[in-house]
């Protein structure tokens, strides 16, 4: 039950022993916690010619998020993507773990871990990346700032390009009435948001719902996304809950986001523009927008659509 892929035995599912994946997270007691100078030219702290996969690896297979970085600068000067003179506060590509617990971000880097995003990223470089840092996943080139999916029904559609390597990532989000929601993504596909994140929206909208005298009858969930929001509010005892995003790959990704999490009734699924849906009146509508995005058309309709509105 998780997103077909190459690596499919990395991705979370609900049936996981989750503690176990978060302990191997955390490092043992033989790892160094190695701090590397941001700033200062790398070629100028460390010779290059000693980083190798093994270099500063503990016995228990990690290495410091430093000397793993610092791997992935050196292969980067090697290949000319980055200059001599590259530091890793300056030049490093974005590093996103392929599984997130809460706010736990590891800082002693597992194998085949680690998926990394850079606009200057090439297929040689990608392929070095993959083949040398052990810790690496999933190569993807694109800008980290850069909106990723699809806008409005006005916009294209715009993806990261996976150039070597798997790019699902796991998330796992606490909830403060116990439950545990698991979403697993193609990273090249959708927005960047860590499990920390999306854990805050989950906090805003369960205590709104706690302050307010809402009937749990029917949730719209208006920008869902991988359904985050709206599998919380199933969850949460809303008898049926609509999802709908304009994003085709949104859609799919949630589908098995609904499978993993073992939601299998109590919803609809829509693929349209929100001002475009033709659905009943409701009792809450949760707008989740992407960010500066002018949602004021999209507020109107919500009200029109539901007694309560809540933008998260």
């Amino acid at each position: 039950m998780s997103i077909k892929c190459a690596c499919r035995k990395n991705c979370v599912t609900i049936e996981d022993n989750l503690d176990e994946k978060v302990k191997k997270l955390r490092e043992c007691e033989n790892c160094l916690d190695i701090t590397i100078k941001k700033f200062s030219p790398l070629s100028e702290i460390i010779d290059l010619n000693d980083i190798d996969s093994d270099y500063k690896r503990c016995e228990c297979g990690k290495r410091p998020i430093d000397i793993v970085m610092s791997h992935i600068l050196k292969i980067m000067i090697e290949e000319e993507t980055v200059g001599k003179k590259a530091t890793l506060r300056r030049n490093s590509p974005v590093p996103l773990s392929d599984f997130y617990y809460g706010d736990l971000n590891p800082q002693f880097i597992n194998k085949n871990t680690l998926i990394l995003i850079h606009p200057d990223f090439n297929s040689q470089t990608a392929e070095r990346l993959i083949n040398e840092v052990p810790e690496v996943k999933g190569v993807l080139k694109g800008n980290p700032s850069s909106t990723i999916g699809q806008l409005n029904k006005d916009s294209k559609i715009e993806n990261y390009e996976l150039l070597a390597g798997c790019d699902i990532q796991s998330n796992v989000m606490r909830t403060i009435n116990g439950d545990k929601i698991i979403i697993n993504k193609k990273q090249s596909q959708h927005h960047i948001e860590v499990a920390a994140t999306s854990e805050r929206k989950l906090v805003k909208l369960h205590n709104y719902l706690e302050n307010n005298d809402i009937k749990k009858g029917t949730a719209v969930d208006a920008m869902c996304g991988c359904g985050i929001l709206g599998i919380y509010l199933h969850k949460y005892g809303f008898e049926k809950v609509i999802f709908n995003d304009i994003y085709p790959e949104a859609i799919e990704n949630l589908k098995e986001n609904l499978k993993t999490n073992e939601i299998t009734e109590g919803y609809e699924i829509y693929n349209e523009a929100f001002e475009d849906l033709n659905l009943k009146h409701g009792d809450l509508c949760v707008i989740d927008p992407y960010p500066n995005e002018n949602i004021d058309e999209i507020i109107k309709k919500a009200e029109k659509l539901a007694d309560n509105v809540i933008i998260i």
